[in-house]
């Protein structure tokens, strides 16, 4: 009975797909860039960057914020198994090529928690208004791009103002908690903080088991949807970054002083780091361990590999005297 209301839902909404889609040509390219900044790739430069250049703590604070709703955005997805506009309406031209589920909309979520984040660590009423901006335009360019309902894009925004009140709300004191337990068990609460949210990914998997994507989905029908696979990308890269947080913290975190080319010169060993470890890792194949041990490496190296790399060859210098965790900032 849900689904087919949700079905019922998104035929109606065709029309305003349709109608934002037919919006003057010139802003399609305004569009597309606009949802780039929103794509995983793109986070992760953003992430990597203020960590590694602008400060281990921001970078640390928004990046555990953004992994975590992006990880109850794939859980959610293979919750709803929801299509994607083009999917059941050929009418609709999808501008960009999307494989998972439709609701909630990841773009949507990610956009409010990032900005959101990054809005209350500037603490400027300036901050807030481009912050709004910047959801904004994303959401928008989701639906003209043809892969999401307003209803996925409602529902992102829903997720994302939780995920961004808990933050705001309940990170200091989190934080200060965390703070009291020893390395081992946080590393161990950092894997059941991940085993919590792959299990909540397995659960919705099973409750959808023996579920084909109905033929009037097109293309989509042939193969279906991805899954769990994103499930298991998040729930690693989690793991990843809140052990290797700890871990750096107990080490002394790292100060992001330095020359331009310096910061430079550590973007770029990150990144090839980063890579040869994805690449490295790519053999073990695509089950749940894999891709959730896949992540987890690429996530640690680049909170607590790449620092030491650079702490090693003298592109950072050692911060002792900030052991605060950034889950409390």
């Amino acid at each position: 009975m849900a689904v087919d209301l949700l079905e019922e839902l998104h035929r109606w909404e065709i029309g305003t797909v349709l109608w934002v889609q037919d919006l003057p040509g010139w802003l399609t390219p305004i569009m597309w860039l606009a949802s780039a900044v929103g794509t995983d790739g793109a986070v992760l430069v953003l992430l990597a960057t203020v960590y590694w250049c602008v400060s281990p703590r921001v970078g640390i604070r928004l990046g555990l914020a953004v992994l975590l709703s992006a990880g109850l955005n794939a859980v959610a997805k293979l919750a709803f198994h929801a299509p994607r506009p083009a999917w059941i309406d050929p009418r609709v031209e999808a501008l960009t090529g999307e494989r998972s589920f439709g609701m909630p909309s990841g773009h949507a979520q990610t956009s409010v928690v990032a900005t959101g984040v990054g809005a209350r660590v500037l603490d400027r009423p300036a901050a807030w208004w481009g912050a709004f901006a910047v959801a904004a335009l994303i959401c928008l360019s989701r639906v003209h791009l043809g892969v999401h309902f307003p209803t996925d894009v409602l529902g992102g925004l829903l997720i994302g103002a939780l995920v961004l009140g808990g933050h705001l709300l309940y990170a200091d004191r989190l934080g200060a908690w965390w703070r009291l337990r020893s390395l081992p068990q946080q590393v161990l609460l950092s894997a059941a903080a991940a085993g919590a949210l792959l299990g909540a990914g397995l659960v919705a998997e099973v409750f959808w088991q023996g579920w084909t994507a109905p033929p009037t989905w097109g293309s989509v029908s042939q193969e279906g949807p991805s899954g769990l696979t994103r499930v298991t990308a998040m729930a690693g890269a989690l793991f990843g970054a809140l052990a290797g947080a700890s871990a750096m913290r107990a080490l002394g975190w790292f100060s992001t002083s330095g020359t331009l080319p310096g910061r430079a010169l550590r973007l770029l060993i990150g990144g090839v780091g980063a890579g040869v470890l994805w690449l490295a890792a790519w053999p073990l194949g695509t089950s749940v361990l894999a891709g959730t041990f896949r992540y987890t490496v690429v996530a640690a190296w680049i909170v607590l590999g790449a620092p030491l790399v650079f702490l090693r060859l003298g592109l950072a210098v050692p911060d002792r005297r900030d052991r605060t965790p950034a889950t409390a900032q």
